[in-house]
């Protein structure tokens, strides 16, 4: 067993996929979630929290200690790692690391945070984070508990939430697993999630597509700024194009403009596909003009630009989560046809119906330079 390390299993997240409430508590295999991950996490540290809000007594039976998000608002899963890293500060003063694990993911592997601690080891890193089938798991990973006091300056006084962001700062070494007939990282999102996993533990083979498509295209972002009336605005603005081609031009040229308004090419970003959000997908294609959502993100201090490109994606359900609450812009901007059919091929290759509840994620993606004064947020169909 790995010494002086501190598990933390986070589940104070909001759940909206499943509709809001305790995710960890859904069943699987006739148990809640959350007891397919402490088997599997329990004995892989000396002592195991459990992060959630609300009132621990439901979580009573568990016999862990439960941490609360000692940063409000739902921060994120930074807020339950600095949760227990402040824990482990206070309370077990030799404990050196927090393995962070997620509550929905039953079939994380039973030597994840030995791995993680020799690779980090090895090459002299400051944390370890999981990656399998060429993506980081962000929220599998191992924390200093010496950076703490960072991790609240940057939540806190920096309102940071993207983990990749805080973790750039570091050294970070990234541990592949292999990925066979499901991913070991597999996050329950949907029914299907549930359905893959539950097959897996009763021995079933499940097959992979004997091909793989592009899930990632790199797009660029055409935004607006239009003089404002409002004597507390200097202006507004608004994504009105997804580019399929990136230009060979530096962000923020200035592409055309007229009376009290101009367009600029402002940066790109990756849009990402995931088999598990295909349904959502579905969504979008069935639209009478299929959409690319673009999120822009004011700047966070004067030495900032006022407005960047943060986010794009493809999910409805992604882009109404940056909806509630703070002051995100969010648009639909019209789908370019090869993005269409790239879309579309996509869902015709992994799509399997299963029933379905609404859902929202939240991914997000690091910032393209640029500058402008900060808008209103809302989602807006940026024809």
């Amino acid at each position: 067993m790995a010494q002086h390390i501190l598990g933390v299993v986070l589940a104070g997240g909001l759940a909206r996929r499943f509709g809001g409430g305790d995710k960890c508590l859904i069943e699987l295999d006739g148990k809640p979630l959350l007891d397919h991950v402490i088997a599997r996490a329990a004995p892989q540290v000396d002592r195991l929290l459990l992060n959630a809000n609300g009132d621990p007594a439901r979580f009573q039976a568990y016999g862990l200690d439960v941490v609360a998000d000692v940063v409000e608002g739902f921060a994120g899963p930074l807020a339950g790692v600095l949760s227990a890293l402040e824990w482990a500060r206070d309370h077990a003063p030799d404990v050196a690391w927090v393995a962070s694990f997620a509550a929905d993911a039953p079939l994380v592997p039973a030597d994840v945070v030995a791995r993680l601690l020799a690779a980090m080891t090895e090459q002299g890193a400051d944390m370890a984070c999981a990656m399998s089938d060429g993506r980081t798991h962000p929220v599998m990973a191992l924390w200093p508990v010496s950076i703490a006091k960072a991790l609240r300056a940057a939540l806190v006084d920096e309102d940071l939430r993207k983990i990749d962001r805080f973790t750039g700062r570091y050294k970070t070494v990234h541990v592949d697993f292999p990925f066979t007939d499901v991913d070991p990282f597999l996050n329950i999102n949907t029914p299907e999630d549930l359905s893959q996993a539950s097959a897996l533990m009763n021995g079933e083979v499940l097959k992979r597509p004997s091909f793989d498509l592009p899930h990632t295209h790199r797009v660029g972002v055409v935004v607006e700024r239009r003089d404002s009336t409002n004597p507390w605005s200097d202006g507004s603005w608004r994504s009105v194009a997804v580019l399929a081609d990136i230009p060979e031009v530096e962000a923020w040229k200035l592409l055309e403009q007229g009376n009290g308004w101009q367009r600029y090419y402002a940066g790109s970003l990756t849009v990402e596909l995931f088999r598990r959000e295909t349904e959502a997908y579905k969504v979008n294609l069935s639209q009478p003009m299929p959409t690319v959502y673009f999120i822009l993100r004011p700047g966070e201090d004067k030495n900032e630009p006022e407005v960047s490109p943060f986010l794009a994606t493809v999910s409805p359900y992604e882009a109404e989560s940056y909806g509630i609450g703070g002051d995100m812009i969010i648009d639909a901007v019209a789908m370019p046809d090869n993005l269409i059919a790239w879309l579309a091929a996509f869902v015709e290759a992994y799509h399997v119906d299963e029933p379905f509840k609404k859902r929202k994620q939240k991914r997000k993606e690091d910032t393209a330079s640029g500058r402008g004064p900060k808008g209103n947020a809302g989602m807006r169909d940026g024809r």
